[in-house]
Order: structure tokens, then C-alpha cells, then sequence
């Protein structure tokens, strides 16, 4: 069992279908993210916390986020990234569940902030708290 990249494909499916769903460019851990600011695009990461026994060394509890930055050109304001953080919202939101390769895991929290201008690009963060019950290895 993959369970690391089980987890991390568990939450890029949704974000690959949200990206092709409202027509905008989504990047991978910084693969393939446009360096031109024509138009706007989404680039996610995922961040895991330390594993945790949860029971009598049968499962283990797994938890992090899931950043996805929502980037637009900075002259547009940040109209379009609030548009962009309730559209993800809405399929992020605590207590959806998303599975893959026989590792679920739900969210539990969401925020959204403007992270600011740099480089052309202003910038939100949609940071997404998960956390799933695994195997131990």
C-alpha cells in the first residue's frame, strides 16, 4: 500500500476535476505553473504532520493540509480570488470525504487569506486541514 501517495491523490482528483470544471490552469507542487501573468491559475501542495498511533499498533492517524494558492494577475484586485476561495470552498468543505487507492480521508477545517502581490501575481491561500486512519505499514 502507497499510502503517502494515496493521500496526495486522494485530494488532487478533486482539485484536477474543480481546475477543468471552472476552466483555469492547475499546477502540481510547482510543475508546469505559468510564469507569464495572462492568465490566472491555481498550484497546490501538500504538507503531512507526524504520524500517530491510534490504536494498539494496528492504525495509524495521518493528518495535514492541503494548499491550494489561487494566483491572478495583480492588477485585477482580489474580487476573483474571494470568486475562486468560495467556488473551492464549496468542494473543499469540512466534512467532505475524498478516497483513492483505498486510503480516505476527510477534511476537517478550512481558511482562506490573500497572501499578497508578488512578481505580478496576486496571491491566495486556501489551506485545507485533513485527516485520515491508515494501516500500519
Amino acid at each position: 500500500m502507497n499510502i503517502f501517495e494515496n493521500i496526495t491523490k486522494a485530494l488532487d482528483k478533486p482539485y484536477r476535476l474543480f481546475s477543468a470544471d471552472n476552466s483555469i490552469k492547475a499546477c502540481v507542487e510547482n510543475i508546469g505553473c505559468p510564469t507569464s501573468t495572462d492568465a490566472p491559475y491555481l498550484s497546490s501542495f501538500i504538507r503531512m504532520a507526524p504520524t500517530e498511533e491510534a490504536d494498539l499498533s494496528v492504525n495509524e492517524f495521518r493528518q495535514g493540509f492541503y494548499q491550494i494558492d489561487v494566483n491572478y494577475p495583480s492588477h485585477t484586485g482580489v474580487t476573483n480570488l474571494n470568486e475562486m476561495a468560495d467556488l473551492l470552498n464549496a468542494v473543499f468543505k469540512t466534512g467532505a470525504c475524498f478516497d483513492f487507492g483505498g486510503v480516505c480521508l476527510c477534511i476537517t477545517s478550512n481558511y482562506f487569506n490573500i497572501a499578497g502581490v508578488s512578481n505580478g501575481w496576486v496571491t491566495g491561500n486556501m489551506i485545507i486541514n485533513w485527516n485520515t486512519y491508515t494501516n500500519r505499514l
